[in-house]
């Protein structure tokens, strides 16, 4: 990983420079590849000293920010907050790769599969004969040609004890 320390108004001595790159490398280091890059800017505002430490992901930015008394107190406390925000990242990324692999397995065992096929004769029957028809063969369904209206019908039992009535358009 490559550790850019910009200082703005401000003079990062070479022993801070160190205590930087020695601090980020050993918490950091081991989660980026030579192609990421640390940046961290030190700078001094209203008497205070402000680090900022800021990782570009591509898709998203690790950032925290810290103002205290001096950049060796500051270091202390952004970089562990960076790794927090790196270890958060790295498991939200890993349980979505993990439920995008075991989608297309759960949505294969949900297909159930074909295990029989029924014939009916169908008859020309006005609404009330279907219903009558349904409690004699006490089936959940049965299938009717409405004299009415030539429809393609079903009978049904609702879970409240009642019938209704599907009517297929063709």
């Amino acid at each position: 990983m490559r550790i850019e320390i910009i200082g703005r108004k401000y003079d990062v001595s070479d022993k801070l420079h160190e205590v930087i790159t020695k601090k980020i490398e050993k918490h950091l280091g081991h989660y980026f590849t030579d192609d990421n890059t640390a940046r961290v800017v030190c700078k001094e505002e209203h008497g205070k000293c402000k680090m900022e430490l800021t990782i570009n992901l591509g898709d998203s930015i690790l950032r925290a920010e810290n103002t205290g008394d001096t950049m060796y107190d500051n270091i202390d406390i952004v970089v562990p907050k960076v790794e927090r925000q790196m270890r958060k990242y790295r498991t939200k990324l890993s349980k979505h790769l993990r439920e995008k692999i075991d989608a297309p397995q759960e949505a294969e065992e949900k297909i159930p599969a074909l295990v029989r096929t029924k014939r009916y004769n169908i008859q020309k029957l006005d609404i009330e004969d279907a219903i009558f028809q349904l409690d004699v063969i006490d089936s959940n369904f049965f299938i009717f040609i409405n004299k009415e209206n030539d429809m393609v019908s079903v009978a049904y039992k609702r879970d409240d004890g009642d019938v209704g009535i599907i009517e297929a358009i063709i």
